[in-house]
């Protein structure tokens, strides 16, 4: 196997170490604001990638790619859940740049792929927003469907030279990228989820309004383990920490018709103001629902929740 130069190595190591900073500062979720501001490698200043190229390297680099890119065009109301950008092998599908692989952005991947060189991959869940997946590997070049698959993997597996793997070595390697890939979707359709949910929901408690972002989460009304427990806005409720933890314990339900209860044990409880105010304070009111009709629960759905509550509460 060929090697790559010390010089990429180098730029994309840098990059790797900055944008794990970057996580560490924002979260998982990065806007492209924050992204646009680059990184800098011995007093030289370098980009992540580029606003309207999807496959993107710094004009620094001799061989590939440092990154690729999805975007989700500004204006749309569709909830992206990757659900069609899934390769017969787990990984995730990264059309070509055109049609022709000898295209100078596709070169960049085809010798990525003989290098097994690390990429990052700018995942694109909301209009200027991504959630950077990184290291990423081109594991296959599909002509057919002018596609490339990709495959994530543990930070750890990223090595400075790759031409000295056994077979047996570059075997598990493989596993453990098919299995990371896997652990990335579902961490992707959550972080997905949690982001459509709550910009539906005008990042506010369905219950009680509260307004902070970092303390609402995206409550399944069917459980991810059901069958039609898709992670999709109609089957999402935006709850604050203490409303969410209610709601999953049974403790407080949702009508068909979106008004609240309280299971009869939390009634019959008499601790504090919290618990007067914050719970029993919302007894017999309505949640607060999406304006756009096609982003509020499904009434079916609600239906089977409420009578799960009613049963165990």
């Amino acid at each position: 196997m060929p090697i790559p130069s010390d010089n990429d190595q180098a730029i994309r190591l840098a990059a790797f170490k900055a944008l794990e900073g970057l996580v560490e500062r924002y979260g998982d979720v990065l806007p492209w604001e924050v992204i646009q501001e680059g990184f800098t490698l011995h007093g030289e200043q370098h980009l992540f990638a580029n606003r309207t190229r999807g496959i993107f390297w710094p004009r620094q680099m001799q061989q590939t790619a440092l990154s690729i890119k999805t975007t989700v065009p500004r204006g749309s109301r569709v909830a992206r859940y990757d659900d069609d950008n899934v390769a017969s092998d787990g990984a995730f599908l990264y059309k070509f740049q055109g049609t022709d692989v000898e295209a100078r952005d596709n070169r960049r991947l085809v010798r990525a792929q003989r290098l097994d060189a690390p990429l990052i991959y700018f995942y694109g869940i909301e209009p200027g927003l991504y959630q950077p997946l990184w290291p990423v590997y081109i594991s296959d070049v599909d002509l057919a469907s002018h596609s490339f698959h990709v495959m994530v993997s543990a930070p750890e597996t990223v090595k400075q030279l790759q031409s000295t793997l056994r077979v047996a070595d570059a075997k598990m390697l493989a596993v453990e990228r098919r299995y990371t890939t896997v652990q990335a979707k579902k961490r992707l359709h959550q972080v997905a989820f949690r982001r459509h949910v709550l910009r539906a929901y005008e990042e506010r408690c369905a219950v009680c309004g509260f307004p902070r972002t970092e303390l609402l989460d995206a409550a399944h009304i069917l459980p991810d383990h059901d069958v039609r427990g898709h992670a999709e806005v109609p089957n999402g409720l935006a709850l604050c920490r203490l409303h969410h933890g209610a709601f999953d314990t049974n403790l407080m339900g949702f009508r068909p018709n979106g008004v609240i209860e309280l299971a009869p044990s939390l009634l019959a409880t008499h601790d504090g103001p919290t618990l007067e105010h914050a719970l029993k304070g919302f007894v017999g009111k309505s949640l607060l629902m999406p304006r756009a009709d096609e982003m509020r629960p499904k009434k079916l759905y609600l239906e089977e929740r409420y009578e799960r509550f009613r049963k165990v509460g």
